[in-house]
């Protein structure tokens, strides 16, 4: 392996002659183990990636790591967090995330769910956002979820039942999202394949209600709770004193998406 890096926080590190044995995405944290146990440690935030294969064409500035290995090549373009730490130490740094919902072995819902309500007051949206309880909801998810199972963003989760059933949803539909060769671009949530019509809600404040044709309300990240913009409707996802979660609705939203055939995805109740 030759390895060149271009951030004063790798000062001193090399990893040239080293054998990279795995590579782990938790959340946006990546841990790329190297044999001599090192680890290369970033977090991309909203604006780092990593390029595999064909050398990048950026300008320098911007590949901040470049590894060359003899079957490939890795480039870390615009990283905005990135270290080395001892491999038995990565725990540190990732211990405190909730299950990552892209991982290769799909989540438990159990965990998940009950991780989500740890903090019972906590509003749905911002629990969904809170990498602590669970690490892959981003905020389109944590807007258009809420909508598709008819429960408010503001909802508190310790008053919602059947919590597993968005959990049911969700998670498959991130990663059928996450998956080799997806459609890059805005996540998909609604099945229709119209370039308009990637969401139900989210980032259309101010329009009608698919389901109900109520005005859409919303607020940005200045006002609400959870710093991130949020959309959702007063008419079919009001705060309630308990709330259930509708896997009614959330099955002819979803009528036309791929995540339907997925085995985690809820069916419809026999008879």
């Amino acid at each position: 392996m030759r390895c060149v890096t271009r951030d004063p926080r790798l000062s001193g590190v090399d990893f040239t002659g080293s054998v990279l044995v795995a590579a782990e995405a938790v959340g946006k944290h990546l841990l790329i183990r190297f044999a001599d146990g090192r680890t290369l440690h970033s977090h991309l935030l909203m604006s780092g990636s990593w390029r595999v294969g064909a050398a990048a064409r950026e300008p320098e500035w911007r590949r901040r790591v470049e590894l060359w290995m003899e079957d490939g090549r890795l480039t870390g373009l615009d990283l905005p967090l990135v270290g080395m730490v001892r491999t038995e130490l990565e725990g540190q740094i990732v211990g405190h995330l909730g299950p990552d919902l892209c991982s290769a072995v799909a989540p438990d819902v159990v965990v998940v769910t009950m991780r989500l309500q740890r903090d019972r007051d906590a509003p749905l949206g911002g629990a969904l956002l809170d990498q602590r309880n669970v690490a892959g909801f981003g905020n389109v998810y944590a807007v258009e979820l809420p909508f598709i199972v008819g429960v408010s963003p503001f909802q508190p989760v310790g008053t919602i039942s059947d919590l597993d059933g968005l959990i049911r949803i969700g998670a498959p539909m991130i990663r059928l999202h996450a998956r080799p060769g997806a459609r890059p671009g805005p996540r998909n949530t609604t099945g229709r394949r119209l370039a308009t019509a990637d969401h139900f809600v989210y980032g259309r404040r101010g329009r009608a209600c698919p389901f109900c044709a109520t005005i859409l309300d919303g607020c940005d990240d200045r006002t609400s709770p959870w710093q991130r913009t949020s959309v959702w409707c007063p008419g079919c996802q009001r705060i309630e004193p308990t709330r259930t979660v509708d896997l009614g609705r959330a099955r002819r939203l979803l009528a036309l998406h791929p995540v339907r055939r997925d085995p985690m995805f809820p069916r419809s109740p026999p008879g």
